[in-house]
């Protein structure tokens, strides 16, 4: 009986002088809330009538308030509270923190749902002075904020002093780097790349309906098919004693992709249950994943963000927390020795410098799927593929080439077909992505050495044939040789009769 009276969740009885003895109805109370929040609005509900008291020895007598009444009757209260023949009530559901909490959150539910009216609201002019409810009958009051839970079962003198328990929740959005493992703010990925985050719920005394909402830009794709381990994958509670328990899809939460008012991508609705379990200091940390889609933004500043906030109490919202995923571009440059451009090249893209994996590459279009995507100069521009996609060449015109939709680290370009007229590179060049885009450089039309991917073909010499000039240079020098011998003996000839 006594805990049925004990501090706990929603709920203020308003009790007993300092006599002995005392028939509740002559008493007027007042209940006063320390540590308000400025914004917040107070309401406060009479579930029980205080019929008598005896302070010292404990003895109460409570009967249903009339609003209450029928609600009181009801076998989800009965499991709760008893009402005997004569109409008064006891506890009778145990003492444990966390079953009065649930009562006291099915209560606040009831009259919500059935327009069971407050006693008295902040929102009504003089009702609450200086964070104080006055003239208030004796009994047994459910007292809530819009902004969670406000304080629990007990039993004060007239004059009741309580505090707030309610505080502000905040939330940490993180998102996982694939080269390394680690959490933080930002992160690399390859276009057609699941990437997985993190919402950290850092839950406030008071927690009250919480609902998760997340809000991804076009560049990333939100599925949930736990089949596939795609979506929300795992939701798990750790205590402030760092106890982890992991929680159950459909009985502690539910996810929802469709079917609610702002522009979110899907939230995750915690169940009041599981809310009015939470105590201060506990964390909710929600796992998901997202694909880097072929819309996403490349080598931009502003990344593709991905944000999350928390709804807590009543339509109250803890500020956004964002993460960003970064994508890069490369120019790959084709020129002869002397840097000038030349056409006709075709290039795959490896993940090492012998054998190793094909990073496959497919021609960019539109958002519609139905026109190419040209680069500045009119030029066909590629993206790194999915895994479902076929990949192609990437075949070089006017001399240069953009591929985008690349996360950080080391690359190897094979060249499978040279220009013509050019010898075919034998080794794969090695290039490096690292938190930008390899762009080109041109000054003057002229390609400045070391911006981009810089592919120098080389031309190799024209060899003799026959019927060609080559026969012809040789038939020359034949003449030549044979003009000079002549010419040579008819001098001697001379010589020798010019001596005789």
């Amino acid at each position: 009986m006594k805990k049925f009276l004990s501090v706990l969740m929603t709920v203020l009885l308003i009790a007993t002088l300092s006599v002995s003895v005392f028939a509740a109805e002559e008493q007027k109370g007042s209940i006063t809330i320390n540590g308000i929040h400025e914004d917040a609005v107070y309401e406060i509900y009479q579930i029980l009538d205080l019929e008598s008291y005896d302070k010292t020895s404990g003895a109460y007598s409570y009967k249903a308030n009339s609003a209450w009444a029928a609600y009181l009757n009801t076998a989800e209260a009965k499991a709760y509270l008893s009402i005997d023949e004569a109409g008064y009530i006891t506890w009778v559901a145990g003492d444990s923190d966390a079953v009065v909490a649930e009562f006291a959150q099915k209560a606040l539910a009831y009259a919500k749902l059935n327009s069971i009216q407050p006693v008295k609201s902040s929102k009504n002019a003089g009702e609450f002075v200086n964070g104080v409810f006055s003239d208030l009958a004796l009994g047994w009051y459910l007292v809530d904020s819009n902004v969670g839970a406000l304080c629990g079962l007990t039993t004060t003198d007239p004059n009741a002093s309580i505090n707030t328990k309610n505080g502000v929740p905040t939330i940490d959005k993180q998102v996982q780097e694939d080269l390394t493992g680690m959490w933080g703010d930002v992160n690399t990925a390859d276009i057609g790349q699941i990437v997985n985050y993190m919402s950290i719920i850092h839950v406030a005394s008071g927690a009250e309906d919480y609902v998760l909402h997340d809000k991804m830009s076009k560049g990333l794709t939100f599925v949930h098919d736990l089949d596939e381990g795609r979506g929300v994958t795992e939701i798990k509670h750790v205590n402030s004693a760092g106890v982890e328990t992991t929680l159950k899809l459909g009985t502690d939460y539910t996810v929802k992709t469709a079917g609610f008012g702002d522009d979110c991508t899907f939230e995750v609705e915690f169940s009041d249950t599981l809310v009015a379990s939470l105590k201060a200091n506990d964390r909710l940390l929600v796992y998901y994943n997202a694909m880097l889609n072929r819309h996403a933004e490349v080598g931009s500043v502003n990344g593709n963000p991905n944000e999350s906030w928390l709804e807590y109490g009543e339509e109250h919202y803890t500020t956004h927390d964002q993460t960003k995923t970064y994508t890069f571009s490369m120019d790959i440059i084709k020129t002869d020795s002397t840097n000038k451009l030349i056409d006709g090249a075709e290039f795959r893209i490896y993940d090492a410098a012998n054998d190793g994996n094909e990073i496959k590459v497919v021609p960019l279009m539109d958002a519609n799927d139905e026109n190419p995507v040209l680069d500045a100069d009119g030029n066909q521009m590629y993206r790194r593929a999915r895994e479902d996609e076929t990949g192609v060449n990437i075949v070089v015109k006017d001399g240069k080439v953009t591929v985008v939709g690349f996360d950080n680290g080391v690359y190897y370009l094979e060249e499978v077909k040279a220009p013509a007229g050019y010898n075919q590179l034998t080794a794969r060049k090695e290039f490096t992505i690292a938190d930008g885009n390899l762009d080109s450089v041109f000054n003057n039309g002229i390609y400045s050495t070391g911006s981009g991917v810089h592919v120098v073909n080389k031309t190799g010499s024209m060899l003799p044939e026959t019927g060609g000039i080559g026969t012809v240079i040789f038939v020359a020098i034949g003449v030549i040789a044979v003009l000079g011998a002549g010419v040579l003996l008819v001098t001697k000839k001379r010589m020798a009769m010019i001596e005789d």
